[in-house]
């Protein structure tokens, strides 16, 4: 009961933090277009006329990705923790295959999100990333995968999307719930699925707009002779109900470390009573 309490208290932090980074991200990217155009409604921003997003938050090395590397950094812990102490009392080798792929995976999510050390100890990306004729050629000069190839960028977030947003839904409405080791692997415990839910708000809007060709930043201002009129309603309304007005890569990969620290957590629980 007391870690369903403190997982209902996680919850609600990360709302309120969701709600400020949107009321934030709004206000740097229109807030002094809507500050022009209606000064009495939109009388105080801290958004100047380049707009963009701030770097101190959704930037590399960023309060964004520097939670993502702590959130990551406790639960690979967790897990080994689980692993080490309580290996031998797993129902089957199935959940301990499980555990010891997880461990890997996060692993490789933290040390490519820090560049495999680059971010923390400033050396020089070798040569073989700068190379463009070669397939491993890194497109931002940095010393990790998935910045080379889509390859090492789209399919792994893909299975991450799948696993974090999905895979509880589906397990809650099929028959894989008869199934013991899979309801461990997969819903150790079921109230996961409201990260779930939270996750698909931030990317079905998203896929739907952005495949529709509805998202251009291209029509958001409404000019004349190059000065600022006011803003495109439709284009505007677009990048906002898609939420692209932030990285909204950053927000999601927030999330998904967020959804493993917990699913880890409330696997430990099923051992550690």
């Amino acid at each position: 009961m007391k870690l369903k309490r403190v997982y209902k208290n996680s919850n609600i932090i990360l709302i309120t933090f969701i709600i400020f980074l949107l009321i934030q991200a709004f206000d740097q990217s229109f807030g002094w277009g809507m500050n022009k155009l209606y000064p009495e409604f939109y009388s105080i921003t801290f958004g100047t006329h380049l707009e963009g997003w701030s770097e101190f938050i959704w930037f590399e090395n960023g309060l964004i990705e520097t939670l993502q590397i702590t959130i990551l950094i406790i639960t690979i812990f967790i897990l080994l923790n689980l692993y080490l102490s309580k290996k031998k009392f797993f129902e089957t080798s199935l959940i301990k295959r499980f555990i010891i792929i997880e461990i890997f995976g996060l692993c490789y999510f933290l040390l490519e999100e820090i560049s495999w050390g680059q971010h923390l100890f400033n050396f020089e990306t070798f040569n073989f990333f700068l190379k463009e004729d070669n397939f491993f050629y890194n497109h931002q000069g940095e010393m990790n995968l998935h910045n080379t190839s889509r390859i090492f960028n789209e399919f792994p977030r893909i299975l991450v999307i799948i696993w974090c947003s999905l895979s509880i839904i589906i397990f809650k409405f099929t028959r894989l719930k008869n199934s013991k080791e899979l309801t461990i692997i997969i819903a150790p415990n079921i109230k996961l699925i409201f990260i779930s839910y939270l996750l698909l708000i931030f990317i079905l809007p998203d896929l739907i707009l952005t495949k529709a060709g509805m998202v251009d930043f291209s029509k958001l201002h409404i000019t004349e002779n190059e000065i600022f009129k006011g803003f495109n309603l439709s284009a505007m309304l677009s990048i906002i109900l898609s939420f692209n007005f932030f990285r909204l890569s950053e927000l999601q990969e927030l999330l998904f470390v967020y959804y493993f620290m917990w699913h880890s957590l409330f696997l430990r629980s099923l051992y550690f009573k």
